[in-house]
């Protein structure tokens, strides 16, 4: 999970954590990040496996169908949303 310090809502990103980790945000902010790197070894797609796997859990055991935006580095690589059908849809972006 998260290893960054969170305060008033709001995260403090070095720029090495930027490029190391993929990074979750709602509407309301930093939700999680994910490091790429070993032991962890977050990929993308896993990272966006394990969102759509708790995108409808409620109080503290997911994310409450609510849109969600991935960051790594200074880049959008992906965005799941509720769809039409009530399932998270995924759109990612670039290599």
């Amino acid at each position: 999970m998260s290893d960054v310090p969170v305060q008033h809502g709001k995260v403090r990103e070095s720029p090495e954590f930027r490029r190391d980790h993929y990074r979750v945000y709602d509407e309301n902010g930093f939700l999680s990040s994910f490091a790429v790197a070993p032991p962890a070894s977050a990929t993308l797609s896993g990272v966006v496996m394990g969102l759509c796997e708790r995108f409808h859990g409620m109080l503290g055991t997911g994310y409450e169908s609510k849109d969600m935006v991935v960051l790594l580095g200074p880049r959008i690589v992906a965005v799941v949303r509720l769809g039409a059908d009530g399932h998270p849809e995924v759109t990612t972006f670039g290599p």
